[in-house]
């Protein structure tokens, strides 16, 4: 039923016919016309690439022979390699790959006449210039090659605009890397021998065969040696015939940029002294707060003690008031007694007796009111001793007044007094 009404439908890539059993969105008849067509649509071919799109990558490399010619390098410059690692970060194990790989014969960029050459070498041709062929496009270290043998890195890496995928990367024993970091499997020579080279026969009259020289092939390479000397003699030549541009404002240039960086490194060491200093200031202040605080905390120990000295000194004072108070206190309940303890119609019988002694009474009176003096033994009359202890019971009459206290005898009143 599908079959009657399918018609038959044309290939987008090739005039092949799709089949009618195919899917009706089906465009291609092959695998291969969908590859062709996606890397047409997606990939420029490597023979579009031209020596321009190498132009940043070849200034960069002239401008640092100027100046090493500048500075005075007298050797040629004769060609140039790159370095850089694998993309993948599981291969950094390879280290940084040379291109070109100077271990084996290497694919080259097409020369002026459009030839594609295979050479062995470890720099790609400087005089003319020589496009760099690398698996992949982005920055590269550079190292020049010098017609005394000499190589000298650039330091800065440079960019490298196109790349080529079929180059791969390599590592020392000799296995090769594509860009996803597949190993490429190695050609085995055993798997297809190659067949004997047999020269065709030529028919002649006489049905012989015409011999062939043995000396052909060396005649080929003799020819091929003589080229590639022909080739690298007209390099020389055309590099000398060259002129040299003027470098005059260049090197002014670079005068003025050498005097920059002198006095550029000298205000960087005059800085580096001034920081030296600073730091050295920096730890002599960090000593003396060091010592300053030692001196603070010392000082804050001390304010402690005597703060607490002040403290237990305001307890003893407040308890030498509280004594004095009581002390007083008892003074005048002691005065206050010995006045009311007095009769009043005793003080003219004991006036005699009071005036015939002055001395003992104002003895007595000095002395501490509060302790009568003893009493003898009787061996006087009752009546005499009886007169004798009221006298002595009884204070000094209104006229006679008692002496006062002495300083030494009120001192013990005060805190921390004589006695």
């Amino acid at each position: 039923m599908l079959s009657a009404f399918a018609t038959p439908r044309k290939c987008v890539l090739c005039p092949d016919q799709i089949g009618t059993t195919e899917r009706s969105d089906k465009e291609f008849c092959s695998d291969a016309c969908r590859s062709l067509n996606w890397q047409r649509n997606n990939r420029v071919q490597v023979s579009a690439y031209t020596v321009e799109d190498f132009e940043g990558l070849r200034a960069a490399i002239a401008l640092t022979e100027k100046r090493l010619a500048d500075v005075g390098k007298k050797a040629r410059l004769i060609g140039y390699s790159l370095r850089r690692f694998h993309p993948k970060r599981d291969l950094a194990r390879l280290g940084e790959v040379e291109f070109p790989d100077p271990g084996r014969k290497t694919k080259r960029f097409p020369d002026e006449s459009g030839v594609t050459r295979v050479l062995r070498g470890r720099y790609f041709r400087w005089a003319p210039f020589e496009p760099a062929r690398v698996p992949v496009a982005g920055y590269y270290i550079v190292s020049l090659h010098f017609d005394d043998g000499g190589v000298l890195g650039m330091g800065e890496e440079q960019l490298v605009e196109k790349g080529f995928p079929a180059v791969p990367f390599y590592d020392k024993e000799g296995n090769r890397y594509d860009l996803k970091g597949k190993v490429i499997p190695k050609r085995n020579p055993t798997a297809k021998a190659r067949r004997k080279y047999v020269p065709r026969k030529h028919s002649t009259p006489n049905d012989s065969v015409l011999p062939v020289e043995p000396t052909i092939l060396e005649h080929i390479r003799v020819a091929v040696a003589r080229a590639v000397q022909a080739e690298r003699e007209v390099d020389r030549l055309r590099a000398q015939t060259t002129p040299r541009p003027d470098n005059r404002e260049q090197a002014t240039r670079l005068d003025s940029i050498s005097e920059q960086v002198a006095m550029l490194t000298a205000k960087q060491n005059a800085a580096d002294s001034q920081i030296s200093q600073a730091e050295v200031r920096a730890a002599r202040a960090e000593a003396q707060l060091a010592q300053t605080l030692e001196t603070v905390r010392s000082m804050e120990a001390k304010l402690k003690q005597a703060a607490l000295s002040v403290s237990a000194a305001e307890d003893a004072l407040y308890k030498s008031q509280r004594e004095r108070g009581v002390l007083s206190e008892q003074v005048a309940a002691l005065r206050q007694s010995a006045v009311a303890s007095v009769p009043t119609g005793t003080t003219a019988s004991v006036a005699p007796t009071v005036a015939s002694k002055p001395a003992t009474v104002q003895q007595c009176s000095a002395a501490a009111p509060s302790s009568p003096a003893p009493v003898k033994p009787a061996t006087v009359p009752m009546e005499q001793s009886v007169t004798r202890a009221a006298a002595q019971a009884v204070p000094p009459p209104a006229a006679v007044k008692p002496a006062a206290l002495r300083r030494n005898t009120l001192s013990i009143l005060k805190p921390g007094g004589r006695i």
